[in-house]
């Protein structure tokens, strides 16, 4: 019993220790919090915040299920076959999945993610254009992080 008020005792200590220095902590180091400070964070690990519409829209960059009908509609397939790798599906299946490899994907973007032949052939209404267009203002900016 001794043992179990003690526990009490200690965990009810820290938790006051805790409530009175929390209004404190962002002046602790003279760094201020919320959003800069979590930004300090994730940056160096390739993770960089999404724009609203881009926040708005994701839900529908992850609905695809690489059935490749993208790639049977795009012209530029057509004209120059590529390696499976770069082919549209694999672009959405990956880049929006991947998004902290922003520079990575931007690099192997093909013409044919930009086109809207591919996303008018999406079964599930994949926006490959925008999911193009957001992994390259992604690796733009993730160029110009320190």
């Amino acid at each position: 019993m001794r043992g179990r008020l003690f526990a009490w005792w200690v965990l009810g200590r820290r938790m006051a220790v805790q409530l009175a220095t929390a209004p404190l902590r962002p002046l602790r180091h003279g760094r201020g919090g919320g959003a800069a400070a979590l930004l300090r964070q994730v940056a160096p690990e390739g993770y960089l915040p999404l724009t609203p519409a881009e926040r708005a829209g994701f839900p529908a960059f992850t609905r695809c299920v690489s059935c490749g009908l993208c790639s049977l509609a795009c012209p530029a397939l057509h004209a120059t076959p590529a390696a499976a790798w770069a082919e549209a599906w694999s672009f959405v299946a990956g880049a929006s999945r991947l998004l902290d490899r922003a520079p990575l994907a931007a690099a192997s973007l093909e013409p044919c993610a930009r086109c809207a032949a591919c996303a008018a052939a999406c079964p599930t209404g994949v926006p490959i254009p925008l999911l193009a267009a957001m992994i390259e203002r992604l690796a733009a900016d993730g160029r110009r992080a320190p």
